[in-house]
């Protein structure tokens, strides 16, 4: 089976686990480091645990969609089973196929791992050449399109994953998008370029310090 991905980079993939509500990417067997949306949920002050765990449909749908977007990207076979939330994956998938993905000049990678020094990790949904720019992409299916304020941490997990990215690969990332897909079929591409994201850069290394000093503190205190 061909696939739809130019290998631009020798990608990898790492095991995850989950310590203390947290997930964590296995980059060896001695080194483990928090997931970028882990760091953002923890950084919330009205987050709540026990919303975490419960598997709701539209997490279904969201993480289905993902799986089509894979399968088509690397020609796999279809082996998910088909209920009325993967019928409507499906179709939520090939929208945003046919109005971003044949659009990309280059497609480097799907579900792509990445990290940052010893400090995070996370999975890029896709990467490559958009509008001739180095582009990290994240799709997002909901029951609404949501507004730029709206978006901002999924804005700031792009924009980690390009800081990674960057420091991993020696690239210069200059955009990154938001890809949004509601139920009813509407979408909507957020897209911002290098001047935007620094602002989200530096939001997000004030995220990953507030989480690494509140992790010393609570260390102290056990």
């Amino acid at each position: 089976m061909s696939s739809k991905i130019v290998q631009k980079y020798n990608y990898q993939t790492y095991p995850t686990n989950k310590v203390n509500n947290l997930r964590y990417y296995c980059l060896s067997e001695d080194l483990n480091v928090p997931s970028v949306t882990s760091i953002i949920r923890a950084s919330k002050a009205n987050h709540h645990r026990t919303i975490q765990n419960k598997i709701t449909s539209p997490m279904e749908v969201g993480d289905l969609m993902h799986k089509y977007l894979q399968q088509y990207l690397t020609d796999a076979p279809d082996l998910i089973i088909k209920t009325s939330n993967s019928y409507l994956a499906q179709s939520l998938a090939q929208i945003v196929i046919e109005n971003l993905i044949v659009k990309l000049d280059q497609i480097w990678g799907s579900e792509v791992s990445v990290y940052y020094m010893d400090k995070y990790a996370g999975t890029i949904d896709l990467i490559g050449i958009y509008d001739g720019k180095i582009c990290v992409i994240d799709y997002k299916s909901s029951y609404k399109t949501k507004t730029i304020d709206e978006l901002e941490d999924f804005f700031i997990q792009c924009a980690a994953y390009t800081v990674a990215h960057d420091w991993q690969y020696d690239t210069n990332i200059d955009s990154m998008m938001i890809f949004q897909v509601t139920r009813d079929g509407d979408f909507e591409q957020n897209l911002m370029h290098s001047n935007q994201m620094e602002i989200y850069k530096l939001k997000w290394f004030n995220k990953l310090e507030t989480f690494y000093s509140e992790l010393t503190i609570n260390e102290s205190k056990s």
